[in-house]
Order: C-alpha cells, then structure tokens, then sequence
C-alpha cells in the first residue's frame, strides 16, 4: 500500500484566487505495513522524510527533486528548510522564495495496488500543529493499475474539496454522534496510584506499538482537570433517578450535571446547565425552585482531579478519552481513583459509522487494563460510579463497600 504526500496550491481546499504558477509536489512516503483502510492520517515530521521527491509544474515534464538520502519535507507549520533549499533552484524566474513559502500540506493518497485496479484512498489536510499534520478521508474510488501516477495525483486534489466543510474549517470536522448520552467504561484502581504517573505514561504510549490504531489529539493530547461538586441523589420520579450535582467554576458560577440511571450502565443520559447562579450557596434551595417535582437527598461534597489522555482512533476516527481520575470526599477523605474510558465525538469523513464506536470503545479498554496489568495496579472492570460510591460510604456498610479506598 503506496502513500503520497502532496504539497500544493491551497487553494484546492479553500477559496483563494489559485496562483497558477504553483507546481504541485509530490512526496513518497514509506509504505505503511498495516495496510488498512484509514478515516485519518496523522503525520509526524519525521514520517514526511523521503528520498522521493517530484515536482510537477503546468506545461512542464515532471523533475526529481535531486538527493538520495531520505529529508523532512514538512516541518511543523511549514515546508522543511532542507527540501525548500532543494527545490529553490528549480524556479528560474527568482520568485522561488514566494512559490515555495505557498506550498501547502493539500491530501495524502494511499493507494491499494491491486493486479488490474488501484483503489485510491483521498485524505485532505484538516490540522496543521507543531507536532504534526492530520488528514481526513474525503473520497476514495478506483482506477487502473495502469494510470500514470501524475493523473492519479491530479484527482486526488480535485477531490480535496469534498466534505471542505469538514476538513477546511476546525471546528465543524467533529460530530457527537449519540449527543446527551455518555458511553464509557470504567476501570476502578484500588491502592495508593499516581494517576499523573499514569496518565503521563500512557500518553506518550499513544501513537506507538503498544496502542496499534489509535493517535493523538493532534494539539488536545493531555488535559489536567480539578472540580469541586456538591452532588444530590434524585429519589424520584423513577425516570429521573440519578443524580444532579453542581460544580463550582472559578467565576464564582456554577455548572449543573444532571445524569440519568436506575443502575452503573455503559451509557448513561447526561445534561448540562452553564454559567449558574446559586444565592448564598443554597443548592437544596435552588433544586426546591428549579426542580419542585424531585425527590432529592444531599450527599458528600468532593473534589475530583482528572487527568485526561485524548486520542482517536485512525480507523474510525471516533474520539475517546482516557480519564485517569482521583476523588476525595470532603472532610473525612475516602478516596476513589478509577479510569475511565470514554466516547468524546468522531471525525466527520467519508465512510462514518456509529455502529463502530462500542467495539472501538471496548479495543481501546482493553488496551488500558493490559497497561495497567503490565504496572501491577490492582484493579476491577466496572461500571462503578461517583453516585455509588457515594452512597456506600453512607452506607457504613464495611470497609469493602468503599471501592477504591
């Protein structure tokens, strides 16, 4: 399975006048020995290095970019200085600079080489950060074996503007598929755990062999969390037994989570109310008022650290957190640490499927419990939550009650 790598005119992905003296560049990257297909590409400066470079310029027969040894070719937010300086003789009209400066990361085609057909997967440039540049599948469609390279490359770019919604913009490449549902599972650690240790660790393991499949966040790879949250049981009515708490946000308002469910489930319904205000602090008042018709009981208030490892999956392109969290009851300090594997949202891209987010979600846990393991942390697959350990410790009901203490 071939890949290329085309740096060219951005215009292909975005509305700018094209500057038709741009050629297109064409870059081979090393082959990839998985093969699969891929909802996204995520390309580290070190994976651009190629010895096969060509240029392609409109009117003009393709040139080799000369040099044997294998050069970065784009280097975070820009072309590599090495192949700018290979490439800077090619122009004899002494614009090089300027031609050279407008190259863009456009698409990477992976090409499935068969006897008599090529199928041709078209991922297009969506996030450029220092540590790398990702693309996400737009098209895919087959053609002869037999077609030259350059027609190939040709079709590729014209089909960069597929889902440009998508790819172009950054904040409309996400989608939350099962909106107001939270699908996660759980892993309770019991002992005395770093979880910085282990958030840490695991996130540097992201991209490597021991987690095949899945990459980073490209610019979100780790984010470290702290709340306070006063938390109130919901009694009744039955369909909205669970919890309400309020978490407290450093402008003095207040978030309120509402979760839905009888028992500790996989998926739970989960709402939100921002930016609240609580007079004097009086939450049981404030349910009084917003929520006259729920039985409510208050619980232990606590802070939660979390410790969050963000990642997608390169198949699918499904979004997950690995959420390393530590709990700590108020005053009397019993103490919950679990990770918690969770769905965030996926990749819009051409052959989306929700139905792989279960099985993906349940890949990416095992791979946690067998990290884990390899650490010797005691532990438990569960669907344990914050409410139930809550209402063990008031349950005095034993030292073995309190999970994770």
């Amino acid at each position: 399975m071939r890949r290329l790598l085309v740096l060219a005119d951005p215009a292909f992905q975005y509305s700018l006048v094209p500057r038709r003296l741009l050629p297109v560049v064409v870059i081979g990257l090393p082959v990839d020995d998985d093969g699969g297909d891929r909802a996204v590409e995520y390309l580290r400066p070190a994976d651009t290095a190629s010895a096969s470079v060509r240029m392609s310029a409109a009117g003009a027969a393709p040139i080799r970019v000369g040099g044997d040894a294998a050069l970065p070719t784009w280097q975070g937010c820009s072309i590599s200085a090495p192949l700018a300086a290979r490439l800077a003789p090619l122009w004899p009209d002494g614009a090089a600079h300027e031609h050279i400066g407008s190259l863009s990361p456009v698409v990477v085609l992976r090409l499935h080489d068969a006897q008599e057909r090529t199928r041709v997967e078209v991922l297009a440039c969506t996030r450029l950060r220092e540590v790398g540049a990702v693309f996400g599948k737009v098209a895919e469609w087959t053609v002869p074996a037999t077609t030259p390279k350059d027609e190939v490359v040709a079709a590729g770019l014209e089909s960069a503007r597929q889902l440009r919604e998508h790819v172009a913009v950054e904040n409309h490449v996400f989608r939350n598929l099962v909106p107001g549902i939270e699908i996660e599972n759980k892993i309770t650690m019991h002992g005395d755990v770093s979880i910085w240790r282990m958030a840490s660790e695991i996130a540097a393991l992201v991209g490597s062999p021991a987690f095949p499949g899945f990459i980073p966040d490209v610019g979100n790879e780790v984010q470290r969390w702290e709340v306070f949250q006063h938390t109130f049981e919901v009694l009744s009515p039955s369909d909205e037994v669970g919890y309400i708490a309020f978490q407290e946000q450093p402008s003095g308002a207040f978030m309120l989570k509402h979760k839905t469910f009888a028992e500790d489930t996989q998926q739970r319904v989960e709402t939100f109310r921002h930016n609240l205000t609580v007079p004097g602090r009086d939450f049981a008042a404030f349910l009084a008022a917003e929520y006259p018709h729920l039985t409510v009981r208050e619980l232990r208030t606590f802070s939660r650290t979390r410790f969050d490892v963000n990642l997608e999956s390169s198949a699918t392109g499904h979004f997950f957190g690995i959420e390393i969290d530590e709990v700590r009851t108020t005053g009397d300090e019993h103490v919950l640490r679990q990770a918690e594997v969770a769905y965030h949202r996926s990749r819009i891209h051409s052959g989306l499927d929700a139905a792989t987010i279960e099985p993906e979600l349940e890949r990416l846990t095992r791979l946690v419990d067998g990290y884990l393991a390899d650490n010797h942390v005691e532990r438990e697959r569960t669907f344990y939550s914050k409410l139930s350990f809550l209402r063990d410790i008031d349950n005095l009901s034993g030292a073995g009650a309190i999970q994770g203490s």
